[in-house]
């Protein structure tokens, strides 16, 4: 069963929360805006059976903000010493110290570092500030166990006809770095002399056009939409039955449309289902969760979290449940 919306929602029953910081509305041309990217990794043994290696992960994040007089990579483009580490070892500092020159170039803004995914399929996420001036992203991950190969976004606009994108969502496939000349996962380096230019790699062992996952950029300095939203209150119901034995209801209220999450975690912080991302209606909505993974696994007896994060303010509702 997937998340489904229900039309009764128990508002009696909602704990209001008085939303604070900035205020609502900022600007959408505002000199800066907050984003979070969320890495939602699907490769599996089920989406790419053919060699599937033992112990399948990807690297941590690394990327950073910049401007377009400067590029870190690009399909056709030979690889730096910065994305060869990556793509080879899962290094981030050599990338990092490669955007960390471009800020003192002026080209650059920021450097932008987040964790891994260990297993795959799995999700993690990276917030980081952009500037108009600098508003393109970069951000990387390399597939492991692999000789050499990546996903990622290079030089992505978020800042478009005069206003900060709300969210957006990359489908992710595969590149080979060009570096190593290795043609399965596992395969020891053979370094690739001269290298080949940075490649989309369509002979991925049992290569069947499946997508590797998502990017998924959602600016989060803004709740409400348009300038005049006051500043008001948001409400998130508690969980309905908790304990949870096969499902359980969520429901929360906005007092406008907004950008906003619902996701349940576990008692370590992992995010275990992504239940609602972007822009939610105004209202009031209801949120079914099954007690199952991002992979369709059951979840197991105990304690889980109910996060509802709109504009950098979070609400959390706990959930147990049962076998």
């Amino acid at each position: 069963m997937r998340p489904t919306s229900s039309a009764i929602c128990p508002s009696a029953i909602a704990l209001a929360a008085l939303l604070i910081g900035s205020p609502l509305g900022a600007s959408a041309a505002s000199t800066t805006a907050q984003y979070t990217a969320t890495f939602d990794a699907t490769w599996s043994q089920a989406t790419h059976p053919s060699m599937f290696p033992p112990g399948p992960h990807w690297s941590p994040l690394v990327g950073g903000t910049h401007s377009a007089s400067v590029s870190f990579w690009g399909q056709g483009q030979i690889a730096s010493q910065g994305i060869e580490d990556m793509a080879e070892m899962g290094a981030t500092t050599p990338l990092a110290n490669e955007v960390s020159a471009a800020i003192t170039a002026g080209t650059a803004h920021s450097v932008i570092l987040g964790g891994g995914i260990s297993p795959s399929p799995g999700s993690t996420s990276v917030s980081f500030t952009m500037d108009q001036s600098f508003p393109l992203v970069t951000l990387v991950s390399m597939i492991a166990p692999s000789p050499d190969w990546f996903v990622g976004v290079a030089g992505l606009p978020l800042f478009e006809n005069g206003n900060w994108v709300g969210e957006k969502t990359v489908t992710l496939w595969l590149y080979d770095a060009g570096t190593d000349g290795g043609p399965t996962y596992t395969s020891p380096n053979l370094d690739t002399s001269p290298q080949d230019p940075i490649a989309l790699h369509t002979t991925l062992p049992g290569y069947n056009g499946v997508q590797m996952g998502t990017f998924t950029f959602t600016r989060t300095d803004v709740v409400g939409v348009g300038p005049e939203t006051p500043a008001s209150t948001i409400s998130f119901a508690r969980p309905s039955p908790n304990p949870a034995f096969r499902s359980v209801s969520l429901c929360f209220s906005l007092p406008r449309a907004a950008v906003a999450h619902l996701a349940i975690y576990d008692a370590t912080g992992r995010r275990v289902r992504q239940l609602a991302s972007g822009m939610q209606p105004a209202g009031e909505r209801a949120l079914t969760w099954d007690l199952r993974d991002e992979a369709g696994r059951a979840v197991g007896a105990g304690l889980y979290l109910a996060r509802l994060d709109t504009g950098g303010n979070s609400l959390t509702q706990k959930v147990l449940t049962l076998e």
